[in-house]
């Protein structure tokens, strides 16, 4: 792919619809509206309808059209609809979930031609059958002038939605095939019998032994559990890209996933992260959010991403459907944009006929005509493309903090509280903390803490991390010591993932005795209200504080008091216990948070939380005379480009732009004064700006 080339189109073809009548009218008119790239789907049932026998004239045609018309093609490998013919001939295929139903050959209103979710990853039959097909497909068309790219798995996961919800009835896979290469994986891990028995509290005498949990509550053995199928979604991810590769040495192979928390590690497994360490690319679904961008941007390591499928047009029968405005098209183009995405493709380009997404997702009308939200994205990528190359070799802010995630901390949580609730709403949490406040915002996982954490941060937020262990402490002591700020809430390391146990002192895993206190009480939101039902209650409290500028702070969830070493204090309840609390190690500090300010703020919004962060780590290296809450972001070099600006406030806000920038045309809720601008209430609007002379 050429290093200016943005893809900006649709998703197309998802056979059987559109219908062969269509293709080329709608073809010709995406190429004179100016767009670039169409997806199709070649699926497994629909394209390899008896064995071994491969028909692909649909897709032949459609990539026959690309090529007259001079659109590129990414074609989407559709594995998850399993022929009938594989479920008749291997029936142990089938997945199997932990109340013992046998998932099979279901259809969904997005696999209308049925087939889900496919056959067990651990299958050995089946796993050579879907090999085959990747392999015919790549043979097929690694020469075909109009591929763009491969796109291999569109939105990994274990069950494309059949079970997506994080209950452990939902949860798979517990056939032989799975639970024998359970076993293998956890000798890989623990080396011996007797580690494992240490870390899960039991006393098998093989491995053979180990059983697959299929109840919450006893941690280390679910987090195995869990994070065996993550390793087993990356696997496949790596054999569909191995395959394709053995026959296509030219064009990029990736796929798109859903970022988390949308998509958790207990049922979906799709961990971006692993994904993202192999492929030539990486894309995603529901990437216009900026913490959504920002999560690829830092799985991607570096590589080329793209907004792999847009969700403008959303509805389902008889429920309606929205329709885009201005503000949503700024907000899924632009705003994924100024976080590193450089292809967009909008799912999907003619309404949807068949099913419960029927009659709804579609750019153009039901006749193949425009719609006014059409015209507003054709013209919005008109000026993308006036500045490809601008955008296209833009430099990305220098990274400059960084939130800490974590599967196996999710899955512990979920564990512990039947909920993905507490770790995804505090990560958002501390993600929009720093947003607002225009910091340049990475993600940091738990596999890129092995090597050390980066020293260009100036700080590290650790939100609701209640699992961690020994050796990442380590790794957090070394940065901290070397002059980095690492932030860490209430109940941080409670449980040491090595030993499978529960710290007896907090904050957990050695953290305390470092910072020379002593866990005294843990005060929840949340408890038991009879120890024999096992109902937990609510009160709905929230944890106040109030810091030495007179900030009003609001944690959530969880409230400690210590005794011993109580830092230098920078917030107090109104009963003056410490809620805030630095301690300084070598040339850096801890910040250690008696309660969940992450989880807080995603709640209630409240400023002084903002303003605090703010205080704490300084002001952002980039556009720092910002009003709290108007995050700006520069896409393009210094002569030309856009400036993305998203009013996070519920008020309209006026600041002044730097004297460097000349602006040529404004998209969005906006006015300009000279450099004097005012964007209106919780709106998003884009700047095209040229060097000022």
């Amino acid at each position: 792919m050429e290093n200016t080339f943005i893809p900006m189109g649709f998703q197309y073809y998802r056979a059987p619809t559109p219908a062969p009548t269509e293709w080329e009218k709608d073809l010709a008119k995406l190429a004179a509206d100016g767009y670039n790239t169409v997806k199709l789907w070649l699926q497994w049932r629909w394209n390899e309808p008896e064995e071994d026998v491969y028909d692909f004239s649909d897709i032949d045609e459609l990539m026959r059209l690309c090529e007259k018309y001079g659109l590129k093609a990414v074609l989407n490998l559709i594995l998850d609809v399993t022929p009938v013919r594989l479920i008749k001939k291997y029936p142990d295929s089938a997945m199997i979930t932990a109340s013992g139903q046998r998932l099979e050959g279901y259809t969904t209103s997005y696999r209308q031609i049925g087939g889900v979710p496919g056959p067990c990853f651990h299958h050995p039959e089946a796993r050579k059958h879907k090999i085959d097909f990747i392999h015919a497909c790549a043979k097929h068309y690694a020469d075909h002038p109009a591929l763009l790219m491969w796109d291999v798995w569109n939105e990994p996961e274990l069950t494309v939605g059949v079970f997506r919800e994080p209950i452990t009835e939902n949860l798979v896979c517990y056939c032989d095939h799975s639970i024998a290469a359970f076993r293998l994986w956890l000798s890989e891990r623990y080396g011996t019998i007797a580690q494992l028995n240490a870390c899960w509290g039991r006393n098998y005498r093989s491995f053979d032994d180990a059983e697959a949990p299929r109840h919450q509550g006893t941690t280390a053995d679910m987090i195995d559990w869990r994070e065996f199928f993550c390793d087993t979604v990356t696997a496949d991810y790596i054999l569909r890209v191995d395959t394709i590769k053995s026959c296509d040495h030219i064009h990029p192979v990736m796929c798109h996933t859903v970022p988390m928390p949308i998509f958790n590690s207990i049922t979906c497994c799709s961990d971006d992260f692993a994904i993202g360490a192999y492929g030539d690319m990486i894309g995603n679904s529901i990437g216009s959010d900026p913490m959504a961008a920002d999560l690829l941007k830092s799985a991607a390591r570096g590589k080329t991403m793209i907004n792999s499928e847009i969700h403008a047009a959303f509805g389902s029968a008889l429920n309606g459907f929205h329709y885009p405005d201005e503000n949503d098209l700024i907000r899924h183009i632009f705003l994924p944009l100024a976080h590193g995405s450089r292809g967009f493709l909008f799912w999907q380009y003619r309404p949807e006929l068949l099913g419960n997404e029927a009659p709804a997702w579609g750019h153009a009308a039901f006749d193949g005509g425009d719609t006014e939200w059409n015209r507003i994205t054709r013209d919005m990528f008109a000026k993308l493309k006036k500045h490809e190359r601008a955008v296209a070799n833009s430099i990305p802010a220098r990274r400059e903090v960084a939130v800490y995630v974590d599967r196996a901390n999710e899955i512990y949580a979920w564990d512990a509280t039947n909920s993905t609730e507490l770790t995804a709403k505090s990560m958002a949490g501390a993600y929009q903390m720093l947003y607002r406040n225009n910091y340049a915002v990475d993600f940091l996982c738990a596999s890129d803490l092995d090597s050390g954490i980066p020293s260009e941060y100036r700080a590290v937020y650790f939100p609701a991390v209640f699992l961690f262990d020994q050796s990442k402490k380590d790794r957090v002591m070394e940065y901290v010591k070397n002059g980095g700020t690492v932030i860490i809430e209430a109940l941080f390391g409670a449980v040491d993932k090595i030993t499978g146990r529960h710290c007896m002192n907090l904050p957990g895993c050695g953290m305390a005795e470092i910072l020379g206190k002593h866990i005294d009480r843990m005060y929840s939101t949340t408890g038991i209200s009879n120890g024999y039902d096992g109902k937990v209650s609510n009160d709905g409290r929230w944890f106040e504080a109030v810091t030495e500028n007179g900030e009003q702070l609001l944690g959530g969830r969880y409230f400690t008091t210590y005794t011993g070493n109580e830092g230098e204090i920078l917030a107090r309840t109104d009963i003056g216990r410490p809620v805030v609390s630095v301690y300084h190690i070598g040339k850096g500090r801890i910040i250690d948070i008696a309660t969940l300010l992450s989880y807080g703020f995603i709640h209630t919004g409240v400023l002084g939380n903002l303003t605090f962060l703010r205080r704490l780590i300084g002001d952002p290296e980039r556009f720092a005379d910002m009003p709290i809450g108007v995050r700006v972001d520069r896409v393009g070099d210094h002569d030309e480009g856009f400036l993305v600006i998203d009013n996070t406030t519920g008020a309209p806000q006026t600041f002044t732009l730097p004297k460097e920038y000349c602006i040529d045309s404004i998209l969005g809720e906006i006015t300009a004064d000279g450099l004097v601008l005012t964007i209106s209430a919780g709106r998003t609007a884009v700047i095209e700006y040229s060097a000022a002379q």
